[in-house]
Protein backbone atom coordinates (compact mmCIF):
# COMPACT_ATOMS: atom_id res chain seq x y z
CA UNK A 1 0.00 0.00 0.00
CA UNK A 2 1.62 3.31 -0.78
CA UNK A 3 0.44 7.05 -0.38
CA UNK A 4 1.59 10.06 -1.84
CA UNK A 5 0.75 13.31 -0.42
CA UNK A 6 1.42 16.07 -2.00
CA UNK A 7 3.74 14.67 -4.43
CA UNK A 8 5.60 12.72 -1.52
CA UNK A 9 5.44 8.76 -1.38
CA UNK A 10 5.34 7.23 1.28
CA UNK A 11 4.35 3.55 2.54
CA UNK A 12 1.39 2.99 4.94
CA UNK A 13 2.24 0.75 7.78
CA UNK A 14 -1.35 1.06 9.47
CA UNK A 15 -4.79 3.43 9.12
CA UNK A 16 -7.56 3.40 11.33
CA UNK A 17 -10.82 5.14 10.15
CA UNK A 18 -14.03 6.57 12.55
CA UNK A 19 -17.54 6.97 10.41
CA UNK A 20 -18.42 10.61 10.44
CA UNK A 21 -21.54 11.58 9.29
CA UNK A 22 -21.70 10.81 5.18
CA UNK A 23 -17.68 11.09 4.88
CA UNK A 24 -14.77 9.02 7.01
CA UNK A 25 -11.75 10.31 9.08
CA UNK A 26 -8.89 7.76 8.24
CA UNK A 27 -5.46 8.49 10.19
CA UNK A 28 -2.33 6.65 8.02
CA UNK A 29 0.77 5.40 10.00
CA UNK A 30 3.21 6.43 7.06
CA UNK A 31 7.02 5.51 6.65
CA UNK A 32 9.13 7.33 3.81
CA UNK A 33 11.08 4.51 1.79
CA UNK A 34 14.40 6.74 1.28
CA UNK A 35 14.91 8.08 4.57
CA UNK A 36 12.91 5.11 6.63
CA UNK A 37 11.05 8.03 9.43
CA UNK A 38 8.42 7.76 10.12
CA UNK A 39 5.14 10.07 10.30
CA UNK A 40 1.18 10.30 9.70
CA UNK A 41 -1.42 11.49 7.97
CA UNK A 42 -5.37 12.16 8.61
CA UNK A 43 -7.65 13.18 5.53
CA UNK A 44 -11.83 12.91 5.43
CA UNK A 45 -12.65 10.69 2.31
CA UNK A 46 -15.29 8.76 0.96
CA UNK A 47 -16.38 6.00 2.94
CA UNK A 48 -15.50 3.63 -0.34
CA UNK A 49 -11.55 4.37 0.20
CA UNK A 50 -12.34 2.28 3.61
CA UNK A 51 -14.08 -0.49 2.62
CA UNK A 52 -11.54 -0.88 -0.57
CA UNK A 53 -8.48 -0.58 1.79
CA UNK A 54 -10.35 -3.46 4.14
CA UNK A 55 -10.61 -5.48 0.78
CA UNK A 56 -7.05 -4.69 0.00
CA UNK A 57 -5.24 -5.83 3.18
CA UNK A 58 -7.39 -9.16 3.82
CA UNK A 59 -6.03 -10.25 0.78
CA UNK A 60 -8.52 -10.22 -1.89
CA UNK A 61 -6.38 -8.40 -4.37
CA UNK A 62 -3.33 -10.73 -4.82
CA UNK A 63 -0.67 -9.25 -7.24
CA UNK A 64 -1.87 -5.76 -6.98
CA UNK A 65 -0.49 -2.36 -5.65
CA UNK A 66 -3.26 -0.15 -3.25
CA UNK A 67 -2.30 3.79 -4.64
CA UNK A 68 -3.69 6.17 -2.40
CA UNK A 69 -2.91 10.22 -3.77
CA UNK A 70 -4.26 12.95 -1.50
CA UNK A 71 -3.75 15.97 -2.55
CA UNK A 72 -4.13 18.67 0.01
CA UNK A 73 -3.94 22.29 -1.61
CA UNK A 74 -7.51 21.11 -4.04
CA UNK A 75 -9.02 18.45 -0.96
CA UNK A 76 -9.14 15.72 -3.34
CA UNK A 77 -7.94 12.34 -2.42
CA UNK A 78 -8.00 9.30 -5.28
CA UNK A 79 -6.85 5.82 -4.93
CA UNK A 80 -6.55 2.78 -7.35
CA UNK A 81 -5.91 -1.21 -7.99
CA UNK A 82 -2.77 -1.54 -10.13
CA UNK A 83 -1.41 -4.47 -11.28
CA UNK A 84 1.62 -5.54 -10.99
CA UNK A 85 3.13 -7.29 -14.08
CA UNK A 86 5.24 -9.92 -13.80
CA UNK A 87 4.87 -10.14 -10.17
CA UNK A 88 4.85 -13.89 -8.73
CA UNK A 89 4.41 -15.05 -4.94
CA UNK A 90 7.42 -16.98 -3.86
CA UNK A 91 6.98 -21.23 -3.49
CA UNK A 92 4.31 -21.68 -0.28
CA UNK A 93 3.08 -18.20 -0.34
CA UNK A 94 -0.34 -17.36 -2.22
Amino acid sequence: MLLSLDGRGFYVLHYSAIPENEFTRIRFDLADPNTGEGGSAEAVVDPRLVEALNSHSRGHDKGRAFLIWIDSRNNEVRWQLRKIDGFKFPPGVS
